[in-house]
C-alpha cells in the first residue's frame, strides 16, 4: 500500500497535463467540487489538494472514447465531459475549467489519451 502512495506522490514530475478544475459528483442536480487534477498516460488522478497524498479516484482513459464540450441547459460555460466507450460501464464524468481555453487545453489533453 505504502509504494503506491510513493508512486502517485511522484506523479507531477511526469504528468502531460495538471491544474485544477471542477468534477461533478454526479447525479441529477449534481455537485460540483474544486480537485487537482493529473493527467498521466493513460490516466486521470482526480486529488483533493496539489500535494497529491491522498488520490480520491483514479479514472482508466482506455473506458472512454472522447472528451468533448458539454452543452448544458443553463449554458454553464467551459463544461466538458468524458463520453464512456460504448459497451463500458464507466459513468460519463463532467468537469468544468476557469476559462475556454484552459477547457480546450483539457479537450485537447485527454482526447490524445482516451
Amino acid at each position: 500500500m505504502e509504494d503506491g502512495v510513493k508512486e502517485d506522490s511522484k506523479v507531477s514530475t511526469t504528468a502531460e497535463h495538471a491544474g485544477w478544475i471542477k468534477k461533478s459528483g454526479g447525479g441529477l442536480l449534481g455537485y460540483w467540487k474544486d480537485r487537482y487534477v493529473l493527467l498521466r498516460k493513460d490516466k486521470l488522478l482526480v486529488y483533493e489538494s496539489e500535494d497529491e497524498q491522498n488520490c480520491l479516484e483514479t479514472v482508466d482513459l482506455d473506458n472512454y472514447e472522447r472528451c468533448q464540450d458539454l452543452r448544458a441547459l443553463l449554458k454553464r460555460k467551459n463544461r466538458f465531459v468524458l463520453i464512456r466507450s460504448h459497451g463500458k460501464k464507466a459513468p460519463d464524468i463532467k468537469f468544468q475549467a476557469k476559462n475556454q481555453e484552459e477547457k480546450e487545453t483539457w479537450i485537447q489533453a485527454q482526447d490524445r489519451k482516451s
